[in-house]
């Protein structure tokens, strides 16, 4: 062990001169955070330091600090920062916020069922609700295109997890996911102990997506289904552990990878598909660019699994709007070994938080980085250039297992909504990161 009191630390922000100069620090916090940490950075560097009770925030943005962190030195860090404990509560001990052996051992059972030839299923059903969805839309209607996103790839979501089985408890689920949301995004300001009316109804929600997903399983266990159609809940009860001990997930770790997928599943997607249409409706020339494309590859016909690899520039338009308003904007971990990055050490049980979105408008990574550009992932050197700046995913080991699962669905839904429908933005809608 270190001395801490000894090392030298990135630059750290002027300390609060009282309780008034606090509370203004914390609403320009709560107004923009995203704005907040950018200043931040622009003004201290690429890694500064916020002395704290759990052992100092080690703040980043650089792309080797990420690889550093997340690859180099991905051994010396967990998932036990207060983030993550909070949502541990709702989500178990699922694949996102465990560590270690039990990590492993899920990552490898769960694997297979996101291979990339087992797909196909999933996507004609991707292709299937989003034409569902575009047919009951009418020329000239106003929409609110985020709660249309949100509900297509909600039911998305459901019939990969569950096939056609959780129809009737998709309002129930999805009002309870609600509640556990609007929990997430509460600031901890009081001790957990303290019962206020949110922390009651996240408690009633998460009994109620229980008694859901232990129905569903003991279901399914009792009538099993097999066969190239087996939606996620099938995979996951027929899963092994080849690699150890041969056994199969317990009930109650497959609660826990079903909640987790299916809060981590659908609204990361909903909110890049959201973005992407803003995005499209101020560059008609990419949606111009796009048809072009889709009616060269599709020929009229609905989008399939098939013709997913031959629709390069829709992937980059998916790609360049998760650049600009990435789902997934920063992530956090806690140090369990001293270690170094860049400059600095990094001591055991310090935190840090790793800003993707400021390295995604970074000038030294993205040539204007503001400007909605496709074109940027069809350049070597540009690609080069955003080396482990471009993270929509995550790196390392750790990288989203649903990434090809999310990239497919995002650019099929798309496609299939393009080919139906131009979207513009309604007159005077002010449009704002939240």
């Amino acid at each position: 062990m270190i001395d801490t009191t000894a090392i030298p630390r990135p630059p750290t922000p002027p300390p609060a001169s009282g309780t008034f100069d606090r509370l203004r620090t914390y609403k320009a916090m709560a107004d923009d955070l995203i704005g907040f940490v950018g200043g931040r950075f622009e003004s201290l560097g690429d890694m500064y330091y916020v002395p704290s009770s759990a052992g100092g925030l080690y703040v980043m943005r650089h792309p080797e600090h990420f690889r550093d962190v997340l690859v180099s030195n991905a051994e010396c860090y967990s998932k036990e920062h207060s983030a993550f404990l909070r949502l541990s509560r709702v989500l178990g001990q699922g694949l996102l916020n465990t560590d270690g052996e039990v990590w492993r051992r899920q990552r490898r059972m769960i694997q297979p069922a996101f291979h990339k030839a087992r797909l196909a299923s999933y996507a004609r059903m991707m292709v299937e609700e989003a034409a569902a969805m575009a047919a009951q839309w009418q020329p000239g209607q106003t929409i609110d295109l985020g709660a249309e996103m949100t509900r297509l790839t909600l039911r998305i979501v459901s019939r990969a997890l569950f096939s056609h089985e959780v129809s009737d408890d998709v309002g129930a689920i999805t009002r309870a996911v609600t509640v556990l949301q609007e929990a997430f995004s509460a600031p901890p300001i009081l001790p957990q102990w303290i019962p206020t009316p949110l922390r009651v109804r996240s408690r009633l929600a998460r009994r109620a997506i229980d008694r859901v997903m232990y129905r569903l399983i003991a279901a399914r266990r009792a009538a099993a289904r097999s066969g190239e159609d087996a939606d996620l809940l099938q995979r996951l009860i027929d899963a092994r552990d080849e690699a150890g001990d041969g056994r199969g997930l317990s009930d109650e770790e497959i609660r826990d990878q079903l909640v987790t997928f299916f809060l981590a599943g659908h609204e990361t997607t909903s909110h890049a598909l959201t973005w992407t249409f803003y995005l499209l409706s101020d560059n008609p020339q990419v949606v111009d660019e796009m048809h072009t494309e889709l009616d060269s590859v599709l020929e009229g016909e609905t989008p399939s699994f098939e013709a997913f690899d031959a629709l390069p520039f829709t992937e980059r338009v998916v790609k360049e709007s998760m650049r600009i308003y990435p789902p997934v904007y920063a992530i956090a971990r806690k140090a369990v070994a001293d270690n170094r990055v860049g400059d600095y050490t990094i001591p055991a049980g310090s935190e840090v938080g790793l800003w993707f979105y400021q390295a995604h408008h970074d000038p030294r990574w993205f040539e204007e980085p503001q400007r909605f550009n496709p074109a940027r992932f069809a350049d070597p050197a540009a690609i080069q250039r955003m080396k482990n700046a471009y993270l929509p995913f995550g790196l390392g080991a750790r990288t989203c297992i649903g990434k090809t699962f999310a990239t497919i669905e995002a650019v099929l839904l798309l496609a299939t909504i393009t080919q139906r429908w131009r979207l513009s933005l309604a007159p005077d809608q002010q449009v704002a990161v939240r």
